[in-house]
């Protein structure tokens, strides 16, 4: 009996985390429909955007580096609880604010409530789902981040306004709140593995020299993934002269691939281990990035992009999953966290110095920092995978 309440319970958990990844990934959506409706009911230019987007890291690069730390002397469920209800009322601010300053104060709330979620879901996934589980876990959250366009637009075509959007979206991280609340017995690591994420400090995580070649990866690999997603339609319309609907059609596929990727990975991930599939995975990731910046006929460039959208999926999620085995159970929590802040500031500072190049270099200099990228990723995959950065 004892057993079936317990596979009840998790259960139970993987399919609320799901919930969870879809919640955290409906914020990331809005913003891009909803922004010039933003902009002008506050009476401020489209280019204020970046006030927000750095408003939004340093909240969540405030909780993410530190949520092994409050993971210590808070209980995780409490700690989601928190956070969804502190991101819910944030979204709630988008929607009702009529002061800009209000805006901007809610999106450092909203980041700071992303981060603790991204993180903490993270580190109690990767010690206790499967690298398949977790794989699909983070489908789940490109679910959320492709529904939250969706959710204004769907409003604006009912004849509502974009606010709507916000209030849906903020309702549901409430709501989800709730039932953190009701389920807190089930966010708990066994007390051994407790007491493990409570000894660990940051200078022994830092300590590791292997411990920083993965936070190189975790910057490149986001820097890239986002890259090719920010770039590739500008370069196929601008350098290559390609048609605007098929360069949309095949952004749009690369997003599909990566999400449908992390399905499919995470069924694959059953018969075979976690580190074969990684290293298929990043030299996939070269494949695709060399077919992308040689190809001679616009279809090997569409298929390159596939492939790097596919061969991308398993990667975040494989490398969390895996991080308590290779930093020891007790640095696995600040360890998440540096990754995932690692992986933010990786996919907003890469893709940004990709375009300050083509001012020097033109648009095809991007898909050759792809390529150059991807290299680095297996190269440093290599240097330290097979080996515990517990013994470097």
């Amino acid at each position: 009996m004892q057993h079936s309440k317990n596979h009840k319970g998790n259960i139970l958990v993987v399919l609320i985390s799901y919930m969870a990844f879809i919640s955290l990934g409906l914020p990331d959506g809005l913003l891009g429909v909803s922004w010039p409706f933003i902009s002008e009911r506050h009476g401020i230019p489209l280019d204020s955007l970046g006030i927000l987007l750095v408003s939004f890291v340093t909240g969540y690069l405030s909780t993410s580096t530190s949520t092994g730390k409050i993971m210590s002397v808070v209980s995780m469920g409490l700690l989601l609880a928190v956070s969804c209800f502190i991101t819910g009322v944030s979204l709630l601010t988008y929607a009702y604010a009529q002061h800009w300053i209000l805006v901007i104060i809610a999106t450092f709330f909203l980041g700071s409530g992303g981060g603790a979620i991204d993180t903490s879901i993270n580190t109690f996934a990767a010690s206790q789902f499967s690298p398949s589980v977790v794989n699909w876990l983070h489908a789940f959250y490109g679910i959320g981040a492709t529904a939250g366009p969706f959710i204004v637009t769907w409003m604006l075509i009912r004849g509502n306004e974009w606010f709507h959007g916000y209030f849906l979206v903020g309702s549901i991280q409430i709501v989800l709140a709730l039932v953190f609340v009701f389920t807190l017995k089930y966010w708990k690591l066994s007390h051994s593995k407790s007491a493990e994420v409570a000894s660990g400090t940051y200078r022994e995580a830092l300590g590791m020299p292997r411990f920083w070649l993965t936070l190189c990866i975790f910057f490149i690999y986001t820097g890239l993934e986002a890259g090719v997603g920010q770039w590739a339609f500008t370069i196929l319309t601008q350098s290559r002269n390609i048609e605007e609907e098929s360069a949309g059609l095949w952004t749009s596929a690369y997003w599909g691939s990566l999400t449908a990727g992390r399905i499919i990975f995470g069924f694959v991930l059953i018969r075979l281990r976690v580190q074969i599939v990684l290293l298929s995975a990043f030299a996939g990731i070269v494949l695709g990035s060399v077919l992308f910046l040689t190809a001679p006929l616009p279809l090997i460039a569409f298929v390159g992009i596939v492939i790097i959208g596919f061969a991308n999926a398993p990667v975040f999620p494989c490398l969390i999953s895996i991080t308590p085995q290779q930093v020891g159970a007790q640095h696995a929590g600040n360890a998440i966290g540096f990754q995932v802040s690692a992986a933010l500031i990786g996919s907003a500072v890469l893709p940004g110095f990709a375009g300050l190049m083509t001012d020097y270099f033109g648009w095809e200099v991007i898909p050759l920092l792809f390529v150059i990228e991807s290299i680095l990723l297996l190269t440093l995959y290599l240097a330290v995978s097979g080996r515990s950065y517990a013994r470097a």
